[in-house]
């Protein structure tokens, strides 16, 4: 039978933890990750509401965007909004995690959602990415054994670079070793000084890819010590959260803004030119109006966010650019929607529910 813990490790594929921002909290924040699991829940918030909801369906396991837990808790009392929620969590042996920025960034995650309810063409990332450690993989074996042992690097998470996947650089040389008596050596006799035709291959791969990538290369090599090494590399940003895409028909901003009421089911808020042709939109979904500099550098026409600052949307204005908060809730929920169709078809065995909040409750607000 599943468990929450699978639920977990397929998470991690589709929305890696490395792709979270740092003062982000992710992942597992309640639960047993032994609990055996046949029903989930996904939200976008971590209400009083969705718990509820997923305790009438029986669920085990909540799974929502916004995390529970920000900061350490020096307490969990029923006085508290967290403390309640945990506290119902637990009665109801529900386990819960979260993924937040790091689904904003994913392929296919909040923003790519976004941009495929306004049908954009030709999506690429911009904006803020997460710092991600990277290490690289320098490792020695039989020419004959290459392939094998790079496509298995390759699988377990090394060599992706960009969009593309299995980069390694290769470099033939000679080996030598003196193997003990005890040794068994795949090549030459123990007792010997032995010399063979060797390569060395090199290839990139995140930090948290360390152990899966040693595992994969000791599993596939034919020496019984097979020699590799990691080294460490500069950090740097891996996947950009925001997404830019180009309308299949340009508009005004005024059209542009009713399209994104229409679409969301939202009351948008608009600042910018409503004349202002609209060909190049800018997504990101949630609080992320400080991206709007980066949008335009970007060269698209108007971002489109969920929330705004009056002060950010006077600069926006004033500097000619165009802006729509079309709130967080209605730039967020169709990633959750997203989500669960993700888990859903990982985890067949699973029942995966939506959690959608009446309006005015739970984090939706209501519109007239």
């Amino acid at each position: 039978m599943p468990q929450v813990r699978d639920a977990l490790e397929v998470l991690e594929e589709i929305s890696p933890k490395r792709f979270a921002f740092d003062f982000d909290k992710v992942g597992l924040q309640v639960g047993d990750p032994l609990a055996n699991l046949t029903k989930a829940v996904v939200a976008l918030d971590r209400s009083l509401g969705a718990v509820e909801f997923a305790a009438k369906q029986g669920a085990q396991f909540l799974l929502t965007h916004h995390p529970l837990i920000f900061e350490p808790l020096a307490s969990v009392l029923q006085t508290s909004h967290v403390g309640r929620t945990v506290l119902e969590l637990a009665r109801n042996n529900i386990a819960f995690a979260a993924s937040h920025t790091n689904w904003d960034s994913a392929k296919g995650g909040i923003n790519d959602a976004l941009a495929s309810i306004f049908d954009l063409r030709d999506v690429s990332d911009f904006g803020m990415a997460a710092d991600v450690r990277k290490i690289k993989v320098i490792a020695f074996c039989p020419s004959d054994s290459l392939e094998k042992i790079v496509d298995s690097a390759s699988e377990a998470g090394a060599g992706l670079i960009g969009e593309y996947s299995r980069c390694a650089f290769e470099m033939r040389g000679t080996g030598t070793f003196k193997g003990s008596p005890e040794s068994t050596p795949t090549i030459g006799k123990s007792g010997n000084v032995e010399h063979f035709d060797e390569v060395r291959f090199e290839m990139v791969l995140p930090a948290d890819k360390m152990a899966a990538v040693g595992r994969a290369i000791r599993k596939a090599h034919p020496y019984e010590e097979p020699a590799f090494d990691f080294m460490p590399l500069m950090s740097e940003g891996e996947q950009p959260a925001g997404r830019i895409g180009t309308l299949p028909s340009p508009c005004n901003l005024m059209d542009f803004a009713k399209q994104v009421d229409r679409k969301l089911e939202t009351a948008s808020w608009t600042w910018g030119d409503p004349g202002r042709k609209i060909k190049k939109v800018a997504i990101v979904g949630g609080a992320a109006d400080s991206e709007w500099r980066k949008a335009r550098q970007a060269e698209a026409d108007v971002l489109l966010t969920g929330e705004v600052k009056q002060h950010v949307g006077l600069e926006v204005a004033d500097e000619g650019f165009a802006i729509i908060a079309g709130g967080h809730y209605a730039t967020e929920q169709p990633g959750c929607v997203a989500l669960r169709g993700r888990m859903a078809q990982a985890m067949p065995g699973v029942e995966w529910l939506l959690y959608v909040p009446e309006a005015g409750s739970a984090g939706r607000p209501f519109t007239i």
